[in-house]
C-alpha cells in the first residue's frame, strides 16, 4: 500500500489556525495505491469540533480485472488511508509549528513552556487518531499517570484547548 497526501492551498482560508500553536492545512487531498488491491482517492477535512481530520469523500477503484464489491469496501481500511495521508500532507507544516523540541523540557516538571509541549503534543496526536496522552508520555519521556497530569494542567491554564472526545457517550437528556 502507498499513500501520498497533499494539501491544496486554494481557496478561502486554505491555513487555519486550530489553536495550542497548531496551523494547519483546511483540507487534505489522500491518493491510496495498492489499498487491498483497488486505488483510493480522499477528500479530508480539518472539523474543529473533533479536533482532526475528516474524510468527506471516498472512490475506490478496480485495478484491471477486479471490480469494485462490498466485500471490497469493507476491506479498505478507511482510518488507516486517511491517517497515512494526513501524515504525508501536513507533517512537513507542523514542524515549522513549534520548531524542534528540547531534549531537557520536561526536567524542570511542569513549567508553562512544557506545558506548551503537552498541549502541541496532545494535538498531534488527536490529528493523527492516536492516543494524545499516551503520545504525550512518549514524547516527554513521562509515565503515563504523570503525562496525564500535565495534561490537566496544561488545560486548566489555558494553554490545552481541545479534548479528545472519541469513545465518550453524550448523556441523555
Amino acid at each position: 500500500m502507498r499513500v501520498h497526501g497533499k494539501a491544496p492551498l486554494i481557496g478561502a482560508d486554505p491555513i487555519i489556525d486550530i489553536g495550542d500553536g497548531l496551523r494547519l492545512p483546511r483540507r487534505v487531498e489522500v491518493e491510496g495505491r495498492d489499498v487491498q488491491g483497488y486505488d483510493v482517492t480522499m477528500g479530508a477535512e480539518f472539523n474543529r469540533d473533533s479536533g482532526r481530520y475528516e474524510c468527506r469523500s471516498l472512490t475506490v477503484s478496480a485495478q484491471e480485472g477486479t471490480e469494485v464489491t462490498g466485500e471490497a469496501l469493507r476491506s479498505v481500511p478507511v482510518q488507516t488511508v486517511l491517517r497515512l495521508g494526513i501524515e504525508s500532507a501536513v507533517k512537513g507544516s507542523m514542524a515549522l509549528n513549534m520548531g524542534p523540541m528540547p531534549e531537557d523540557i520536561a526536567e524542570g516538571g511542569p513549567t508553562t513552556r512544557a506545558l506548551k509541549w503537552v498541549a502541541y503534543l496532545y494535538r498531534v496526536a488527536l490529528i493523527f487518531g492516536e492516543s494524545p496522552v499516551q503520545t504525550v508520555a512518549l514524547g516527554l519521556d513521562l509515565p503515563k499517570s504523570t503525562a496525564a497530569r500535565w495534561v490537566t494542567r496544561a488545560r486548566d491554564r489555558g494553554l490545552l484547548t481541545v479534548q479528545d472526545r472519541r469513545g465518550r457517550r453524550k448523556a441523555d437528556d
